[in-house]
């Protein structure tokens, strides 16, 4: 059966998600004292103790997530061969990242923006609606044997 475009389509939108991912390690790790404190603090000051210790955080932080991306990545990959679980592990990613922003902004008025969570946002969106299509759902179960209807037997006289 030939790849249909919804499979292809999730799978290159979930590599722009970890590609995405990746660019704001980059940043924070290319200046991890200006990350903390323009993105985390907001201008506030720290002692130096302080400020070695949100760095670290920074740092650890950022390894988290690249290990994260990396399963996502490997996640995509599966998606694109046409395996049934990836699919619907990553659209249940799709479903929970779309809800906490989601959640964040009708609890406390998060500022959904470019800068902030808009382009992971979208990506999940469309990862959702490609992955869920009926196109990608026969593709994925493709290798499903149709199992025959269970029949109890009859009573014995």
């Amino acid at each position: 059966m030939k790849r249909p475009a919804p499979i292809a389509v999730g799978a290159i939108l979930m590599i722009a998600r970890v590609l995405s991912g990746f660019t704001l390690i980059a940043f924070a790790l290319a200046d991890v004292p200006g990350f903390v404190q323009n993105e985390l603090l907001d201008g506030e000051t720290l002692t130096p103790d302080e400020q070695l210790v949100a760095e670290g955080v920074v740092r650890v932080g950022a390894l988290g997530y690249g290990v994260w991306l990396a399963f996502y990545l490997v996640l995509a990959w599966l998606v694109w061969r046409g395996v049934n679980w990836a699919r619907i592990t990553a659209m249940s990613l799709a479903t929970i990242s779309i809800l906490v922003p989601f959640i964040d902004w009708w609890r406390s008025g998060l500022d959904i923006s470019l800068r902030t969570t808009l382009l992971s946002l979208a990506l999940d969106i469309l990862i959702l609606l490609a992955l869920s299509s009926r196109a990608a759902r026969s593709y994925a179960r493709r290798t499903e044997q149709a199992q025959p209807p269970v029949t109890e037997p009859a009573p014995a006289e």
